[in-house]
């Protein structure tokens, strides 16, 4: 039964890496590529992109924290970003330093209860030189974090901006 469980979500992970659709955003500044299968939303007032999927439960958003600045460091924000999460009930499970996608960047992975559902919550922040500090947020339910986090990581991946 595991074997045939793994064996699904290799093809479909695999299936998906080939069936990307492109969204660009109204002010004509990125395309985004985002996988099959996860539906769309822009928010003009924060101009975030929200992707989900509401047959695995996840969510996926991308967004813009602040314009490029004399002094402004990921470091700062990533420490302002910690504290806020511990605040606001987060427990955070893991923090990284990574590369996403040749930028640097800090993750963390956090998890959190609502309604009496776990959700295990990725916060990745990172800078893109000249043109600012992003966050990308990746939410799943806890049971299933784990099995899908190829397909996250690959979507994650997907979401972001093609300059």
């Amino acid at each position: 039964m595991k074997k045939v469980s793994i064996l699904w979500i290799v093809v479909f992970v695999f299936g998906s890496l080939f069936a990307t659709e492109y969204f660009v955003d109204p002010n004509n500044e990125y395309i985004y590529a985002v996988l099959d299968g996860f539906e769309t939303s822009y928010d003009e007032s924060d101009a975030s992109l929200s992707v989900f999927n509401e047959q695995l439960n996840i969510v996926i958003n991308i967004m813009k924290l602040s314009e490029p600045a004399e002094g402004l460091e990921l470091s700062m924000i990533s420490e302002e970003i910690g504290k806020n999460l511990e605040q606001s009930g987060f427990q955070i499970v893991a923090v990284n330093d990574r590369n996403f996608r040749e930028y640097v960047s800090k993750t963390f992975e956090c998890t959190t209860t609502s309604d009496g559902i776990s959700v295990r919550v990725e916060f990745t922040i990172f800078e893109v030189p000249v043109k600012g500090f992003y966050l990308i947020i990746v939410a799943a339910p806890d049971e299933t974090y784990d099995e899908f986090r190829t397909l996250l990581l690959n979507a994650k991946q997907m979401i972001m901006f093609i300059e």
